[in-house]
């Protein structure tokens, strides 16, 4: 029968011959035993759990995919010693990670591993919820995973067919060549060498304990674990090759020692205690438990397997009132837990013990009879179970064979149908020819009028961009000068249509972006706090101006910095305080942010405007839509920031919603999950203070005169010296004269472009091994690309015109800051 159920998971795995029925011959029971275990200890002893947990603190700051798996090994190796609290807290900081980097993979393995900690605890409700992500995960690795948390339970209910069969389909699942693929095929092997352990293959469970533990383990990845020693010296008393398991066990002992989890000090005492029972030496089998006392300690959650070995000690030794103490604990546990033991057996020893032979016969009897028909019961459920897949399979062979027979009878009645068959498929073929050809045409415009208007508006950008950059920068720094109120006002009303023009011109490109999916975020640490009250405070002055309150609510328990897009955010803020002001003509608007209670940051914009009905809500969304026609003659606006503003926020993994009433207010809502992080700023602040205290040399390189122009004002106030160029090969001639602290560099220029000369500036430095000098991109090209490709070529930072002094002067101190610090240090 065990040689029935071996061949039925051979086939199953597509290993026949070659696997558990061939380990079963080639060696006496022991030496694989053995030698897998040597193996194991001597792996254990090269690292520890403390190291294991440094990995994951490393691992968590990687920030790629490859920490994320990593992060999931120290997670599942910590659970695997019973260290639940210790295995949630890592598992929290996956999740966490997971969520950050977008990675649905491991936010399900993440929500698969907590299912795993409940099931665990005790509570089996959850295995339907982990069968959901076994058969229908998002990805063969979560189904992998999955399996193998719900193989488990299902070996542990008896249902050992049903479990193997789950591992199988994963495993078929599992890609040969994909660079997880050893991990997913690690934890699958290790459940089957668990089913296997328990219908008693013991090669079989040896053979796949192999693979878990050497063929498919990553020599990269610490291993302070050693749970088949645990399994393989529990097989050894199985199949009653005591000598091999007291070996085996020696090693788990020494491994034990060594290692700085003291909970498995626990398992090691019960795993002592079985071996010491098998053994008959009771004395030994009371010595493994001595140190956790009477109640057992911290080793009580064993009590199930502790209770029953100690009473049989205590009663082989005569200690009958103590054994008759386990017993009774004993009986009380299987009442509460509903899980039946071996109580018969146990009494039956104490009987024994009490002089009442016969009586202790006569339940020993039943008990063994007992014992029996549930064990050919559950092996005949796991022979069924195994050969049932087996069975229907043939039977659905046996039909497609019937089903052949019946075609062929059939076929000489056909063959006039297929020749006019095959004739109306040639013509088809033909005619799908003709149209992939007009399709490919047709998809060629397409991406030819694509790129056409991607170049169109980089372009419309850039020549936008730059002339802008004149007006508004002047503005910004004449305003800064001692003027009249006359003059001040009119260049107010200068920089504010420069801003209005920049705004329109962000909105349009940013609406292109979202439409074609190019839409990006830029996740970076940032003071929350200072940003919303940024936004407030750039809108207070139109407030008072229309007689309108502004107020900001910041709940004291949100985070002041948070990771996450802060230029999105400060923009979907304001479009929002924009909208609720243009809208309200007496009241107040109400920009609050509050920490809700399961870690995410709420966002609210209240207003006292005049409101809207759920008609007009549904259109409000959309691009180029407003409440009402009229409203854009009225209020003015393209219709572009609610509809940018909601794809924005769904980038960021929130919903913006509304709720509102025609002539009392509306609120827009939304909620964010952005992580707390350590304050970053005081290093740029004091960047910032270094350099203005030394000054710095700065190259500029622009062919604008304009741009040139409006640099040498801004920096006219400051100790910087400012050299001038116009063009890529001029700057990379004066920069390789050297003396230059920093380097802004436009993108666009005659001669040599900006972005080769950045290329160059950097080959220039690796060649000469000089210290990287701080660059950045001074540009109208605003687009994603275009910064992605600035990063590539070399530059540290993006600035993109229209600029402003403090814009300016915050991006050469967070440029300038490593260097700043390292020559004051």
């Amino acid at each position: 029968m065990v040689r029935l159920i071996c061949l039925g998971i051979c086939l199953w795995f597509g290993l026949a011959g070659t696997a558990f029925a061939s380990a079963a011959t080639s060696l006496p029971f022991g030496q694989p035993q053995e030698a897998l275990a040597l193996s194991v200890e001597q792996r254990a002893s090269e690292t520890s759990f403390a190291a294991l947990e440094a990995f994951g603190d490393d691992a968590e700051k990687r920030g790629d995919r490859e920490g994320l798996n990593r992060l999931y090994h120290v997670t599942w190796t910590i659970q695997n010693q019973g260290e639940i609290d210790r295995a949630r807290a890592w598992n929290t900081r996956l999740a966490n990670a997971a969520r950050v980097q977008r990675d649905a993979r491991y936010e399900d393995i993440a929500a698969i591993n907590a299912l795993s900690m409940r099931y665990d605890g005790g509570d089996s409700s959850v295995v339907g919820a982990i069968d959901v992500f076994a058969r229908r995960g998002r990805d063969w690795f979560v189904r992998a995973h999955a399996a193998r948390v719900e193989a488990l339970a299902l070996i542990d209910q008896g249902r050992l067919g049903e479990g193997l069969k789950l591992l199988t389909q994963a495993q078929a699942d599992i890609p040969d060549h994909d660079p997880y693929a050893a991990t997913a095929q690690a934890g699958v092997w290790e459940m089957v060498g668990m089913g296997l352990k328990d219908v008693g293959d013991i090669d079989g469970a040896t053979d796949a304990f192999r693979k878990f533990e050497v063929d498919y383990s990553n020599p990269a990845y610490p291993r302070p674990d050693f749970d088949s020693l645990y399994n393989l010296t529990k097989m050894a008393v199985r199949v009653g090759a005591l000598n091999v398991a007291q070996r085996i066990y020696e090693a788990h002992h020494r491994a034990v020692q060594r290692s700085d989890l003291r909970n498995l000090a626990i398992y090691d005492a019960s795993l002592c205690a079985l071996v010491s029972d098998a053994m008959q030496t009771p004395q030994r089998t009371l010595n493994c438990f001595a140190s956790f006392g009477e109640d057992l300690g911290d080793a009580a959650y064993l009590a199930m397997d502790i209770l029953p070995l100690r009473a049989v000690a205590r009663a082989r030794l005569g200690q009958t009132a103590a054994a008759r103490r386990d017993l009774a604990a004993l009986q009380r546990l299987e009442v509460q837990s509903g899980v039946k033991n071996d109580t018969g057996a146990v009494e039956a020893e104490i009987l024994f013990a009490e002089g009442n032979p016969t009586r202790a016969f006569q339940l020993l009897r039943r008990h063994t009879a007992e014992r029996q028909l549930s064990d050919a019961k559950a092996f005949s459920a796991g022979v069924h179970q195994v050969t049932g897949d087996m069975q229907l399979q043939l039977k659905e062979r046996r039909v497609q064979l019937e089903t052949v027979r019946s075609n062929g009878r059939l076929q000489a009645g056909l063959l006039v149908f297929g020749v006019i068959f095959l004739i109306c498929m040639v013509a088809v073929m033909i005619w799908q020819l003709r149209q992939g050809r007009r399709l490919k045409q047709a998809q060629a415009h397409a991406e030819a009028a694509n790129r056409a208007k991607s170049e169109f508006l980089a372009n419309m950008s850039h020549e936008i961009r730059t002339p802008l950059n004149g007006v508004v920068s002047m503005a910004d720094t004449l305003s800064r000068r001692p003027l009249d109120p006359a003059e001040h006002e009119m260049v107010d009303l200068i920089r504010s249509s420069g801003h209005t023009l920049e705004r329109l011109l962000s909105d349009i490109l940013d609406s292109a972006k979202i439409e074609a999916g190019q839409a990006e975020l830029e996740t970076a640490p940032f003071d929350l706090h200072r940003t919303v009250n940024d936004v407030a405070l750039l809108w207070r002055a139109k407030a008072e101006d229309k007689g309108v309150a502004l107020d900001l609510q910041l709940d004291a328990t949100t985070p002041a910095w948070v990771d996450g897009d802060a230029v999105r955010l400060r923009q979907i803020l304001t479009n929002l305080v924009s909208n609720a002001l243009k809208f309200t003509e007496k009241g107040a608007v109400t920009l609050a942010v509050t920490a809700r209670a399961d870690g995410r940051i709420g966002f609210e914009v209240r207003d006292t405007g005049v409101g809207f009905d759920a008609a007009q809500k549904s259109r409000i969304f959309q691009r180029f839509q407003q409440a009402d026609g009229s409203i854009t003659r009225r209020f003015g606006g393209t219709g572009l920031g609610l509809s940018i503003s909601t794809a924005l926020v769904g980038l960021m993994g929130g919903t913006l919603d509304c709720d509102s009433e025609p002539g009392v207010g509306s609120v827009f809502f939304f909620d964010l999950a952005m992580q707390s992080v350590e304050a970053v700023e005081p290093a740029i602040a004091a960047a910032s203070h270094e350099m203005a205290e030394h000054g710095l040399r700065v190259l500029l390189a622009d062919d604008h005169p304009a741009n040139r122009k409006v640099i040498e004002i801004m920096l006219a106030a400051t100790d910087m010296e400012l050299t001038v160029v116009e063009d890529g090969a001029q700057a990379v001639t004066a920069f390789q004269s050297g003396g230059f602290d920093l380097v802004l560099m436009d993108m666009q220029m005659p001669v040599m472009d900006g972005l080769t000369a950045t290329r160059t500036i950097r080959a220039f430095e690796a060649q000469h091994a000089l210290a990287r000098t701080p660059l950045l991109m001074l540009t109208a090209n605003a687009m994603a690309e275009h910064v992605e490709a600035g990063r590539q070529a070399g530059a540290d930072g993006h600035l993109t015109k229209p600029i402003t002094l403090a814009a300016l002067f915050a991006a050469i101190a967070e440029a300038t800051a490593p260097t700043v610090m390292e020559e004051a240090a």
